[in-house]
Order: C-alpha cells, then structure tokens, then sequence
C-alpha cells in the first residue's frame, strides 16, 4: 500500500492560515499568540530531537510539559503522548537526522508535528498478531482526530490534531 494521509476532522496542515509547504529548518521561539488580541491564545513548542531512541521520552516529557499549565483529563495527555511516541518512533526507525519536534495547544486541540530529511513516506504494513511493529498508523487511525504525512523538499513531516476538552491555563 503506498502513503497514507487521513484528515477527517481537518485539512492537512498546509491547508490552515500561516502554514507553508515546508518545514522550518531553524528553531523559532516557544511562546504565545493571542491573549490582549482577543484571539484564543495558542502555545508553541519546537525543538530538534536526538536521531536515537531516546528521542521518544524526551518527546513525550516535551508534551507533558506544554499540557502541564492545562487542565486536561489525564485521558487525553496519555492519547497525546502516545500519538507523539508513534511519530517520533517512525522518524528514528524509518527517517534521516535531524528530527524537529513541532507542538502546539490552541483551546480544544493539540496539534504535534514531526518532521526529518527523509522523503521517504510512511506506509501501511502487513501485520499478523506476532509482529513486533507495523501498527503505529493503525493507531494514528484509531486515536487522532486527523492526522497526515507529507513529502516537501527539505524531507518530510508527520502531523496529528487531537480534539481535547476546551481548558485555559491554570
């Protein structure tokens, strides 16, 4: 089967104000955007990863962090870090270095993008129940609210969107 991308609940992440075809190559501040503008405020966070396994925990601690000032269900932080896991697990198995991290929390969704230089998409795999792996889109399938994979010319990313119960900081 050949590349996949899946947006049932939204477009892919080019299709949305201020998004561009590529993935950025230098690591922009962490922030806010909103707040006396009267917009819903939206957190970033973007970090580049060790192209080794470790990269997976530190992913998920990055993530925690960010939800850390939300009063979100403990539910939907272990679907969000386990959607991060997935991602982050395809970059170092089947990607090229450097991986980037992209997180952002906008009022009802987080938003986690990871990019790295291969071009190579992710594809569905032949599964049977004693295969070590091959399930991670599988789980994207099941979990998020969209998510897609894109090819651009500095490599590729992978994106999820998680509908998460609207919360403001703590």
């Amino acid at each position: 089967m050949g590349p996949v991308n899946r947006t049932d609940a939204a477009g892919p992440p080019d299709d949305r104000p201020g998004r561009s075809d590529d993935v950025p190559v230098s690591s922009p501040p962490t922030g806010s955007v909103g707040g006396a503008t009267g917009r819903p405020t939206t957190e970033h966070f973007f970090v580049e990863l060790p192209y080794l396994p470790r990269a997976v925990p530190e992913a998920r601690r990055a993530l925690r962090a960010l939800l850390a000032a939300r009063d979100l269900p403990e539910e939907s932080v272990g679907v969000a870090e386990l959607l991060v896991s997935e991602l982050v697990t395809n970059a170092v198995k089947y990607g090229d270095p450097p991986i980037w991290l992209l997180l952002e929390l906008r009022p009802g969704l987080v938003h986690a993008s990871v990019s790295d230089t291969s071009t190579a998409l992710p594809y569905r795999r032949d599964v049977t129940p004693a295969s070590e792996g091959g399930r991670g889109l599988l789980v994207l399938d099941a979990l998020a609210g969209a998510w897609g994979a894109a090819a651009v010319n500095s490599g590729k990313y992978l994106w999820f969107d998680l509908p998460v119960p609207i919360a403001e900081p703590a």
